[in-house]
């Protein structure tokens, strides 16, 4: 199967494999596609907004952890080096 991407999702593409986030594009237009049709339920979508909108309040509260901190914690608890 042959498909055609604008010049901008190209470049995008181009910028993840470079990174070294995926070998190469057939491998992160798989894993886009794999989301993509997972997430096709709409109840999953409804709870995804849910909780974004739970996740915002509670920063909006001064409820929110620190990214660092989690990062740390996670280190910690699976023996990961800094």
């Amino acid at each position: 199967m042959n498909i055609s991407i604008r010049p901008d999702l190209q470049d995008r593409i181009n910028q993840k494999i470079e990174n070294g986030e995926y070998e190469n594009a057939d491998a992160l237009v798989q894993q886009a596609l794999d989301w993509f049709l997972d997430i096709d339920d709409e109840d999953e979508i409804e709870e995804t907004h849910a909780a974004i909108k739970e996740a915002r309040g509670q920063s909006e509260r001064g409820e929110a952890v620190p990214a660092e901190d989690v990062f740390e914690e996670m280190r910690a608890k699976y023996g990961i080096p800094r």
